[in-house]
Parts: C-alpha cells; sequence; structure tokens
C-alpha cells in the first residue's frame, strides 16, 4: 500500500469513526442506523469511483471497465460519493421504514474524512491544481502547482469545526446537514478555480454549477427550516 492509498483509506476510516461516535452521542446507534451506515458507506466509495470513472472518456478507466475498482488509478470524487451515499441511505430507509432524518450523523463524518483523506489526493497526484509557482506551491504533473488538495483539506477542517460548535443548536434535526451541504457547496466552489478543470457554461466546471446549485437549495432549505423551526418527531429505528 502506497502512503497515497493509506492516507485515502485513513479518511474513510476517520469519516466511519466520526459517523459511529456521533451516533452513540445522539442515542442513535441501533440496528436500523448500522444498516443505512454501511449502505450509505458503500454506496458513496462506489459513487466516488464509479462517477470519475464515467467522466473518464479516454485513458485507462476507459479503455479498462474494471480498472475503476483500482485505488492507483484514483476515481475519489467526492461529489458522486455524495450523491451517491445520499441515494443508498434514503433507499437503505424507505426499505427499513425508517422517516427520521440521519443527515446530521453524516455532517460531520464527511468533513472528518475529507480532512484526511485529501492528504491521500495530494499523495496520489490526483485533484491537482493549475500552475503556480507562488508560495506554497507543489510540483505535480512537470510543474509547479496550487497545493489545492490542501485547500481542500483545510476547507474540510474548517466545516468540521463550525458544524462541531453548532451541532446542538440548530432549530431541527437535518439541518446540521443542509449547513454542511451550503458551506462545501460554496467552499467547493471557490477551490474549483486553482483546479485544473473544463469549462461547460460562462467560465465555470460542472463540478462548480453542480456546488452552486447544491449551495443555494441548502440555503433555501436553511431559511425555511428557519420558518418552523419546531423539531421532528422521533421514529422508530
Amino acid at each position: 500500500m502506497s502512503p497515497g492509498e493509506f492516507w485515502t483509506l485513513l479518511g474513510y476510516l476517520t469519516g466511519t469513526l466520526v459517523l459511529w461516535v456521533e451516533a452513540r452521542r445522539r442515542r442513535l446507534a441501533t440496528t436500523g442506523v448500522r444498516i443505512v451506515a454501511l449502505c450509505g458507506v458503500v454506496g458513496g466509495v462506489l459513487g466516488a469511483r464509479l462517477s470519475q470513472w464515467v467522466l473518464e472518456s479516454s485513458g485507462v478507466l476507459a479503455a479498462h471497465p474494471t480498472a475503476f475498482l483500482d485505488p492507483r488509478n484514483g476515481g475519489k470524487s467526492l461529489i458522486g460519493g455524495l450523491v451517491f451515499g445520499v441515494l443508498s441511505v434514503e433507499i437503505a430507509k424507505r426499505r427499513l421504514g425508517i422517516r427520521r432524518s440521519t443527515g446530521d450523523l453524516w455532517a460531520l463524518a464527511l468533513p472528518a474524512g475529507e480532512a484526511v483523506g485529501r492528504i491521500g489526493c495530494a499523495l496520489n497526484g490526483c485533484c491537482f491544481g493549475t500552475r503556480f509557482d507562488g508560495a506554497g506551491a507543489i510540483f505535480q504533473h512537470g510543474a509547479w502547482r496550487h497545493p489545492t488538495q490542501f485547500y481542500s483539506a483545510l476547507a474540510a477542517a474548517l466545516i468540521f469545526g463550525i458544524l462541531f460548535r453548532l451541532r446542538d443548536k440548530l432549530p431541527r434535526e437535518g439541518d446540521l446537514f443542509r449547513l454542511y451541504l451550503l458551506l462545501y457547496g460554496a467552499a467547493r466552489f471557490g477551490i474549483e478555480w486553482f483546479r485544473e478543470r473544463h469549462f461547460v457554461f460562462a467560465s465555470l466546471s460542472t463540478v462548480q454549477i453542480i456546488c452552486l446549485e447544491t449551495a443555494i437549495f441548502a440555503a433555501i432549505a436553511l431559511w425555511l427550516s428557519a420558518r418552523n423551526p419546531q423539531k421532528m418527531k422521533e421514529n422508530t429505528l
């Protein structure tokens, strides 16, 4: 196992550990939550790899479909992992008859895992930045570049710190996860300006458009929640 693979794995383990600790703190460490969490982790991991594989139009991932299982080929798209993870969680909750929001458990786990896992991105050479020869630049892919992997790690750590302080202060269940989506969307939108990307509309990349939409919808959801602060009733898990 290479250092990059180790830090990537450590990121997944960190997120899983934070998820479990938060579930126990909230007294939600039930069998139902264990199943939902497992589905979310598996769906997120596969979605993160599969989404990048689908977006690759050439190279090893396109030439060999099974290559997306190889950790050396990257494929750790957090956007794809988030989408597939949420879908997996919602499907599992529906099958188990769980109606209570579980998003707040992931609100802390996701930035915690990313803060550690992005170090693996830097060591693997993926998610690299645009050319830059100023202070803090790192040499990757034949040029000095913005250390965008560390920008992302720092942003994730800051988001984790903010959410950790607010985890018991928001009015409704699910608000913490909505706030995470808002902060993550805004942070990732900004960091994308320093990453190598393909423009699709008005100097924006596909990821930036997705992040902008995510942040806007999360902000609207938080505003609507603030208008109706009554907490949701607990359901059996």
